[in-house]
């Protein structure tokens, strides 16, 4: 990368790790929110989820697979009433579950680039243009990106597998994940009192 190129790539990831910051304060505040006015609701919702780990984290998983429907801060924030080391367990294997959604998309960006139907299809629906050229610009660096922010990683790592990127190096660079989810644990846990 040139100079020109590594200051484009910082902005673009200062930026998106911003908006990561500035999502996270709005989702917990919109929390909030939703809690004071519809305290029952709320409570049946969250036990509801929280209250067996196996099906959290299949609807985690489900919700990683497709484009992280719902943010992974809302997961942390319903394991936050359990102790320290449940909530911990609930963040690595949410965490692992994450990175686990990632490969699966990976590895159906693999089967789809040798189907032009499929692969035209895809990318007319999921917009995959867009990160194409982030991909061209940015080369590997999207991934990380995408591991540490709020762009979708399940797409982003679609599209590396349909680039036919390597797996091993696709596996170091998503692994920038975990640093997401040990960050916002922390965060989230420090904040138990507020939501």
């Amino acid at each position: 990368m040139t100079n020109r190129s590594k200051k484009d790539f910082y902005n673009y990831f200062s930026r998106n790790l911003i908006r990561g910051l500035v999502y996270l304060i709005f989702l917990i505040g919109l929390i909030i929110l939703f809690k004071s006015m519809f305290k029952n609701q709320y409570d049946a919702l969250e036990h509801a989820v929280s209250d067996s780990y196996y099906l959290m984290f299949l609807i985690f998983l489900v919700s990683e697979f497709f484009v992280g429907i719902l943010p992974p801060e809302l997961f942390m924030i319903w394991s936050t009433d359990d102790p320290w080391h449940y909530y911990v367990t609930a963040v690595t294997t949410m965490t692992m579950v994450s990175l686990f959604a990632g490969w699966l998309n990976y590895r159906l960006g693999r089967v789809i680039s040798k189907k032009e139907f499929f692969l035209n299809f895809f990318k007319k629906r999921l917009r995959l243009e867009k990160y194409q050229k982030r991909y061209e610009q940015y080369g590997s660096g999207i991934i990380i990106v995408s591991a540490l922010t709020p762009l979708p990683f399940s797409l982003v790592s679609l599209l590396t597998g349909t680039l036919s990127y390597p797996q091993k190096r696709y596996f170091i660079f998503a692994s920038f994940r975990i640093i997401r989810f040990v960050v916002y644990g922390i965060i989230v846990w420090n904040l138990e009192g507020v939501i």
